[in-house]
């Protein structure tokens, strides 16, 4: 038995639901809410109360109609700029064999970060959480000959992360849509020219779709590779900083930007804690030093060449004080010095981890058989190698910030200044990373050497895009949808859907419009109040809302509504025989 509750909506719904092959809102499923969310990130409000998402855990989301139609156009513009630059789609599986990743050393680089699974049989599974094994496996498995090169191949499909802490929505979830492209190529330069196209192709991507960008300098992390950028939308919610200058219009991830000190010290003192520690204070006692300095000590671990073999130990890092210690580039430093000494394996990921005080403070000098000494390099320090200590190369071993000196600048002494922005895609060039270790190899003419492919690899969070356009283009009163992006461009609206004459003005117009926007109109037909409707369509973003009055039926007139971000939407009495000219 239905209940009456049950039977009243199943009515209501039948009443209102008209199907005559128009886009029509009587028969779309756009779950407005006034509901608010605990997050902090205004833009995945707004998306919820306009009903473009929901959510069904943490991190993990439902594209409802109309964010699947905001996202199909993001995939549409991608696939339109992948396919010029001669690239071919494909789908890649999202449960994984680990074969390859364990082959390449990530299957244990990684294992707080990925979902794994093991089947009926207790064989490892993966799901997916990028794919540059399994694509060069693919690609290893037919690749015989350089006259195969190149090959561009890419995919749009789902990513899985176990993101610890799920947040901002859409920017940071555990369950996510990305397009990822792969490259293969017989030579350096090739694989260079490939990047080269990819970057031209992002830049139209991120200029159709309509929101400023910024491309910054970027460190490769775990994926590998020399070469590597990122591509951001400003936005105060960004995870991510860029420091930028506006003289030269250097852009870089802090985490790899360099700048010059300026010549103030921040502080005449020196650090209070820096002759604290045991692991640096034989070393500071005997430079008998008279420049302030910051100590940092972290502890590093990773797989060597021994079977289950491991290679740990300590490094400190001195910068000057009031500096905080640039963690990632360490690690990069130190990692490629243990592989080059074969103390770490070359598919070995190493883990680093900053000591608490008042651990070091507890340690006894014969702990600490061994120290690795990175110094900034704005320091005035000399030290030798010793049989306990080794010294590395100084370098910009400090995080850059704002206020900094522009190093790349020659003529000016430029200031970087700091934006916070949201990563929306990543380019690498991979080299032979991947290539070597999973025999991704090819033949050149008659030498019988077999040669690894050059490759790379580059990512556009699509779901992100969709999340961080929304953070780019909202205000009070809902989200201004670039044109590109909006689930549809026009929103037709009677001003009383009882009357049959403003239904068929509606219905003409509809299918004039249809015939340059396609399937990009819809009409408002729903049994509700024209004040209510008009605030959904500023909730929900149309770019252009067409009002059907009294006018319309008397002069052949409507009111033409032009979304503007921040303002009152801009109001035009058009006559129906020229709207086309204004939209």
């Amino acid at each position: 038995m239905l209940s009456l509750k049950t039977k009243q909506a199943a009515l209501q719904f039948k009443r209102y639901f008209s199907l005559d092959g128009r886009n029509k809102l009587s028969n779309k499923f756009i779950p407005v809410t006034k509901d608010k969310t605990s997050d902090n990130s205004a833009s995945h409000g707004m998306l919820l109360k306009a009903g473009f998402v929901r959510q069904s855990g943490a991190g993990i989301y439902s594209l409802l109609p109309l964010g699947l139609r905001t996202v199909d156009k993001i995939e549409r513009i991608i696939d339109q700029e992948m396919k010029a630059i001669g690239s071919e789609k494909l789908s890649l599986p999202l449960l994984l064999n680990p074969e390859g990743w364990k082959k390449t050393g990530r299957w244990d680089g990684s294992k707080g970060e990925f979902f794994r699974l093991k089947d009926r049989k207790e064989s490892d599974l993966l799901l997916a959480p990028t794919h540059e094994e399994e694509i060069t496996q693919l690609v290893a498995s037919e690749l015989r000959s350089a006259k195969q090169l190149p090959i561009r191949l890419y995919q749009i499909g789902r990513k899985f992360r176990d993101e610890l802490r799920p947040r901002a929505g859409l920017l940071r979830g555990r369950e996510f849509i990305m397009k990822d492209l792969y490259s293969f190529d017989s030579s350096v330069e090739d694989a260079y020219k490939a990047y080269d196209d990819v970057a031209h192709a992002y830049k139209n991507i991120f200029d159709r779709i309509g929101v400023p960008f910024v491309v910054a300098e970027a460190d490769s992390g775990n994926i590998g590779g020399s070469k590597s950028h990122e591509y951001h939308l400003i936005s105060t919610v960004g995870e991510d900083t860029l420091l930028t200058c506006s003289e030269c219009g250097y852009t870089a991830n802090e985490e790899l930007a360099i700048g010059k000190l300026p010549n103030t010290s921040s502080s005449n003192e020196p650090a209070a804690e820096t002759r604290s520690d045991i692991v640096t204070k034989s070393l500071l006692d005997r430079l008998n030093l008279t420049t302030p300095i910051e100590s940092t000590v972290v502890s590093y671990s990773g797989l060597n060449n021994a079977e289950d073999g491991l290679t740990q130990g300590l490094a400190a890092i001195f910068t000057p004080t009031g500096r905080s210690v640039n963690l990632l580039k360490v690690q990069t430093q130190l990692s490629k010095y243990l592989k080059k000494e074969q103390l770490l394996s070359d598919k070995a990921n190493m883990d680093m981890d900053t000591l608490p005080r008042a651990k070091i403070d507890s340690m006894q000098p014969n702990d600490i058989p061994h120290l690795h000494l990175f110094l900034d390099n704005a320091l005035d320090l000399t030290v030798a190698t010793s049989d306990r200590v080794t010294v590395h190369t100084p370098d910009h071993f400090r995080l850059a910030r704002e206020g900094d000196h522009c190093a790349t600048c020659k003529d000016h002494d430029s200031i970087l200044s700091s934006v916070k922005a949201i990563e929306c895609a990543h380019t690498f060039y991979l080299g032979t990373k991947y290539s070597s270790a999973l025999d991704c190899t090819f033949r050149e003419g008659n030498k019988p050497k077999m040669i690894p492919a050059e490759m790379g690899c580059y990512g556009i969070g699509v779901t992100r895009v969709l999340a961080a356009v929304a953070e780019a283009k909202y205000d009070e009163k809902g989200i201004a949808w670039p044109s590109s992006l909006a689930p549809y461009s026009i929103c037709i609206v009677p001003t009383d859907d009882r009357k049959q004459e403003f239904k068929d003005i509606a219905n003409q117009l509809y299918d004039e419009l249809s015939v340059k926007f396609n399937d990009d109109v819809v009409i408002d037909d729903r049994r509700s109040g024209f004040g209510a409707k008009m605030k959904d369509a500023e909730l929900i973003g149309y770019p252009f809302t067409i009002v059907v009055g009294s006018k319309s039926v008397e002069e052949g007139q409507v009111e033409l509504n032009e979304r503007i971000q921040g303002q009152d939407s801009k109001k035009t009495i058009v006559s129906i025989k020229d709207l086309n000219v204004f939209l």
